[in-house]
């Protein structure tokens, strides 16, 4: 039989198994060495991750424990004011833009002569800031003198014309009315004599007709029958001439009476013209104050009604502003207010509401806030009125500027020192009453009745028994704050 030889496996397995654990970690270490940097990285990764795991764990816990704990407030005494903020622009007390209306005589393209202040100077009431070039008007008044001689020499020639043409006129009839008287006999005996020959024929008058016909040729170189059909034109023709008369005489008076006018009110009336638009040559002030713009330049020519210059009268500030459609019915002149600018910082400066427009002049859109609701299929909203209020500033303040931005709160009403709280700690039951949970030292809570008073902003007065200075009460929080710390956590 053959004999096979046994070892015992112990003895070999041993230090074959710690052989190649200490080949691994020479194969570690061998690793680490040779990437002693990434280690390094990796210790302060695992380091830096158990840091923020322990805060989060612990901030968890601490919002946790703030949810359960009701958000309170303290009943303080306080003033309370209840306000409409508005942000206008300060304008003077009163502005004046100056124009003119030289040149309205038929002056065009007036010179600017003199500019005799520049913007930024005060001024007083009644002081020449410009002057125009009176040359012109100096001319034009040559030349309606000129004019109007020429048409009073004119409308002489034109009387005299007429007056000749009376005398001429006048003269025809004297001539005529004498021919008349001087052959009324012959006529009358000669047109007696033809009516016969007419009536009875040429046998009874035949050789007297023509007798008298030979004569009438002989002295007027006509025949009998022209001679009395020419006497009567004559007589007709008098009262031809006469009404030509009349009618001379009357357009002698009216060219008196046009002469009278021409001399007495339309020539006067454009010499008085230049003369008073010569006055206006000289641009005065007609208050005091501060040139604020100097709209016109030594030797430009200026067009009548354009603006010449403006002055502000500083003496008081106005600061004028809009309010919205919401607002507007609780705005009444006289309503005391304060007002702030940017150039003189936390300082306030009183005033009252001087002017409340009863119409609105502007209407601002409101779609442009509900962008995102219109975009989720909502509704865009609609156009909201503006109405103009005005402020009247007391007293004056060197640093204050035309034009500077104001920020102004228009007192609605105020309270003096009563007791109030935040708005959100004043809870309505639902009978419409109202109440606050007052807190205990003990933690315990317990609904009391108020009477609401004025509200500001932020805080409503209230009164209630046993509510007293430094009485904690409950605030309602709508949406408490939420325990996850992921929710704190910024992504990007």
């Amino acid at each position: 039989m053959r004999r096979i030889k046994m070892s015992k496996i112990g003895d070999n397995s041993a230090p074959k198994k710690e052989s190649k654990i200490k080949g691994f970690f020479k194969r570690v270490g061998g690793f680490l060495k040779r990437h002693k940097k990434l280690f390094i990285i990796l210790v302060i990764v695992l380091c830096v991750y158990g840091y923020f795991r322990y805060n989060a764990k612990k901030a968890a816990e601490m919002l946790a424990e703030q949810a359960n704990q009701p958000v309170t407030a303290t009943v303080e005494n306080m003033d309370l004011t209840q306000s409409v903020s508005v942000t206008g622009k300060l304008t003077a007390n009163n502005t004046k833009t100056i124009t003119s209306t030289i040149g309205s005589s038929g002056v065009t393209g007036v010179k600017v002569a003199q500019v005799n202040y520049e913007v930024g100077d005060y001024v007083e009431a009644g002081t020449v800031v410009v002057e125009f070039d009176s040359d012109d008007y100096n001319r034009k008044l040559a030349e309606l003198n000129a004019q109007h001689n020429i048409s009073d020499a004119q409308a002489v020639v034109n009387l005299d014309d007429l007056n000749k043409k009376i005398n001429d006129t006048q003269k025809k009839i004297d001539e005529t009315q004498k021919y008349l008287e001087d052959n009324k006999t012959i006529y009358d005996n000669v047109k007696a004599l033809k009516d016969d020959f007419d009536k009875y024929g040429e046998e009874a008058y035949g050789d007297r007709y023509a007798s008298e016909d030979a004569a009438i040729m002989k002295k007027y170189g006509m025949s009998l029958a022209m001679f009395i059909e020419d006497y009567e034109d004559k007589r007709d023709s008098i009262s031809d001439l006469e009404f030509q008369i009349t009618a001379l005489q009357n357009q002698i008076e009216l060219a008196n009476m046009q002469q009278d006018y021409a001399t007495n009110y339309s020539q006067v009336d454009e010499l008085n013209d230049v003369y008073k638009s010569m006055d206006k040559t000289q641009v005065a002030t007609p208050i005091s104050g501060y040139i604020i713009s100097m709209d016109v330049e030594e030797g430009n020519n200026y067009t009548q009604g354009n603006s010449v210059f403006t002055i502000a009268d500083t003496s008081g500030f106005i600061v004028e502003a809009t309010v919205n459609e919401y607002d507007i019915a609780n705005i009444k002149e006289d309503l005391p207010v304060a007002v702030k600018f940017e150039a003189t910082g936390d300082e306030e400066f009183t005033g009252k509401v001087s002017f409340v427009s009863v119409a609105s002049t502007t209407t601002v859109s409101s779609g442009a806030a509900q962008a995102p609701q219109a975009a989720a299929g909502g509704s865009t909203g609609t156009g909201v009125a503006e109405y103009k209020v005005k402020i009247t500033l007391d007293g004056t303040d060197d640093r204050l500027r035309v034009g500077m931005t104001a920020k102004a709160s228009v007192i609605l009403d105020k309270a003096a020192d009563v007791l109030a709280v935040p708005y959100d700690c004043v809870q309505e039951a639902e009978d419409g009453s109202y109440f606050v949970t007052v807190i205990g030292k003990d933690g315990s809570k317990k609904d009391v009745p108020v009477t609401r008073g004025l509200e500001s902003d932020y805080y409503v007065e209230i009164s209630g028994e046993g509510i007293d200075a430094g009485t904690t009460v409950e605030a309602v929080v709508a949406d408490g704050p939420s325990t996850d710390i992921m929710d704190y956590m910024y992504v990007e």
